[in-house]
């Protein structure tokens, strides 16, 4: 049996921003490119994602950060923040909408992969926890 990729949502409206996603992530994922508020929460609402990517850039890009991280589908699946913004109180902001982390501008190969690392370090993390929680509630009953 074939595996299958997982998917990645990169929601942005720079053409220079998705073409380094695809040359950088196509071979790992399968990537749903949306630049719209509305078809990105569509796409959150019928499809298991994997890791949300989303560009400061897009209109309402926080609270869409939001949006897609209170849906049960989307719980626990990363949401990285395309930023130019050092800002702290901006990341704060960021981090209590759902942000996991932050690519910063200008995008770089190096920078994505140590951020995509950390994204699967912490999916296992999660998932230990989850199976430790279970275990417990099983023997508790």
């Amino acid at each position: 049996m074939i595996a299958k990729k997982p998917i990645a949502l990169v929601v942005t409206k720079d053409l220079h921003t998705r073409l380094f996603f695809r040359n950088h992530l196509e071979d790992i994922f399968h990537l749903i490119e949306k630049k719209e508020f509305d078809k990105a929460t569509e796409v959150a609402e019928t499809t298991d994602l994997d890791l949300v990517i989303i560009d400061e850039n897009c209109d309402k890009a926080i609270d869409l950060c939001f949006q897609l991280k209170k849906r049960k589908r989307l719980f626990t699946t990363p949401i990285i923040l395309i930023t130019k913004s050092l800002k702290k109180a901006y990341r704060q902001k960021a981090t209590k909408a759902g942000v996991f982390d932050f690519l910063d501008i200008p995008l770089d190969e190096e920078a994505l992969s140590q951020l995509l690392q950390k994204c699967e370090d912490e999916k296992k993390r999660i998932k230990k926890v989850s199976s430790l929680s279970f275990k417990i509630k099983k023997n508790n009953n």
